[in-house]
C-alpha cells in the first residue's frame, strides 16, 4: 500500500470513528490483545521463558551506544547494559530478589513499585495482558503511533498502575505502549514505538524499539535470540546483591 493510500484510510478511519461514535463501534479490548497474541506465534510462543537476547542500544541525544543482553531461565532474568563512560548496569530478578547495580546507584534491592515493575516487565502473563492480571480493558479511540493508524486500548491493572497500548489497524500487531515507571529520580512516563516485527523462533518480535522517556530517546535493535538455556551462570547473584540480602535476612 503506498504512503498516499495509508494516508487516505486513515483518513477514512478517523472519519468513521470520531470522537462521537459510540464505543460498541471500536473493537473489543481482548479481541485486539488475543489479535496480537496470535499474530506474534500463539499463548506458548509468547509465554516462552528461556534464552538470551543480544541488542544495541543508542540514547540519540547523547550520541552514545551500547550493548544490551537479555539472559532467561524460567522465572529468572539477567539484563545488562554497557555504555561508554558509563560503564555497565546490571538488573535481574532472581530466586525472587529484584536488583539493580549502576555506577551513579550502586547495588541495591528493588522494593516496592520499582520491583512490581521488575516482575511484570519480565513476566509473559503480563506481556500478554492476561485478565487474571487486568482490572479493565478498554477501547477508547483509533489513535496513531508516528503516523500509524492504530486502536488504543487503556488497561488498569490489579496493582493499580495503568498502560495504554495501540494495536495496528492494519496488522493487529501492538505498536506503542505508554506507561509509567519508577526509578530513583521518581515516576517517569515512557512511550514505546515498536518496529519490524520479524520471526525469531517460534515467535515473532519486534526487532526495533523506540523508547521515549524523561526528554530522551532511546533506540533498541534486537541482533539475535537464541531459545536455547544460557546455564547457570548469569543467574548467580552478584557477591554485592548477596550481601545485602544477607544484611537484611540477618536484621530479621
Amino acid at each position: 500500500m503506498t504512503c498516499l493510500n495509508r494516508t487516505a484510510l486513515a483518513f477514512a478511519l478517523a472519519l468513521t470513528l470520531s470522537p462521537m461514535a459510540n464505543a460498541a463501534e471500536l473493537p473489543a479490548a481482548r479481541s485486539l490483545i488475543e489479535a496480537h497474541i496470535a499474530a506474534i506465534g500463539g499463548r506458548e510462543a509468547a509465554s516462552s521463558t528461556t534464552g538470551s537476547l543480544k541488542s544495541t542500544m543508542e540514547i540519540v541525544e547523547a550520541s552514545m551506544k551500547g550493548d544490551l543482553n537479555l539472559y532467561s531461565r524460567g522465572n529468572d532474568r539477567v539484563m545488562s547494559l554497557t555504555l561508554p563512560a558509563m560503564g555497565e548496569t546490571r538488573v535481574g530478578y532472581i530466586g525472587g530478589v529484584a536488583w539493580s547495580i549502576d555506577a551513579m546507584t550502586g547495588p541495591r534491592i528493588l522494593e516496592g513499585k520499582e520491583r512490581q515493575q521488575m516482575v511484570e516487565q519480565f513476566d509473559p502473563m503480563y506481556a500478554m495482558r492476561d485478565d487474571s492480571l487486568v482490572e479493565s480493558a478498554t477501547t477508547t479511540a483509533l489513535s496513531e503511533s508516528e503516523g500509524r493508524p492504530c486502536y488504543r486500548v487503556e488497561i488498569t491493572w490489579k496493582t493499580g498502575s495503568n498502560t495504554a497500548d495501540c494495536y495496528s489497524t492494519d496488522d493487529g500487531l501492538l505498536i506503542s505502549t505508554e506507561s509509567t515507571s519508577s526509578s530513583p529520580m521518581g515516576e517517569l512516563k515512557q512511550v514505546s514505538h515498536l518496529y519490524d516485527y520479524t520471526t525469531f523462533g517460534k515467535s515473532k518480535v519486534a526487532k526495533l524499539t523506540k523508547v521515549k522517556v524523561a526528554g530522551m530517546t532511546q533506540i533498541v535493535k534486537i541482533e539475535s535470540i537464541d531459545e536455547t538455556d544460557p546455564g547457570t551462570g548469569p543467574f548467580a547473584l552478584p557477591p554485592a546483591i548477596k550481601a545485602l540480602v544477607d544484611k537484611a535476612n540477618s536484621t530479621q
